[in-house]
């Protein structure tokens, strides 16, 4: 037990202490700075929450999760319907303009495809002539008509459904 307490009376061991005191000092008041600021962001999620607890905040955050996830589906609804309404929609449209007859001089005459992306629709050809002109609209139900079409009115079928088979591919 002396050599112990000579041993410990000695410069170095003195100087030992010394150090790890020092050591654990700064070790204290690391760990200070690092309870601070975990206070402060405990502080701050306590402010935003209302100031009740934790358990309340999460359960709010809960039912506004269902909130939203509940308007998406309500959106995702309407965005289903919206599309199968423009798939029904005549969007895919071709004119050609013609000369009926030879001698009226000028590209008067004229077919217009009005189809949606299912190739339904109408044709609508204007045929001019110096005396009358005339107005026919032949309906068409999956890129056929039940009326015989004219080679204008083939072509102006098939600019129609070469356009849509573009944006398809663009999409």
């Amino acid at each position: 037990m002396n050599q112990l307490l000579t041993l410990l009376q000695t410069p170095y061991a003195m100087l030992v202490c010394l150090l790890l005191i020092l050591l654990m000092f700064f070790v204290i008041i690391f760990q200070g700075i690092r309870i601070k600021g975990l206070q402060r962001k405990l502080n701050r999620l306590f402010t935003k929450s209302g100031g009740g607890s934790m358990e309340e905040a999460l359960f709010r955050l809960l039912d506004q999760m269902d909130a939203y996830s509940e308007k998406q589906n309500d959106q995702q609804f309407v965005l289903n319907r919206l599309s199968q309404k423009v798939s029904n929609q005549a969007a895919n449209l071709s004119v050609v303009r013609y000369n009926a007859f030879g001698d009226t001089g000028s590209d008067l005459s004229f077919s217009l495809a009005l189809l949606d992306d299912h190739q339904n629709g109408v044709v609508i050809t204007s045929i001019y002539g110096r005396e009358e002109s005339r107005t026919y609209a032949k309906p068409i139900e999956s890129g056929k008509s039940p009326y015989n079409l004219s080679d204008e009115e083939l072509m102006v079928m098939k600019k129609a459904t070469t356009s849509m088979q573009k944006i398809e591919q663009n999409r």
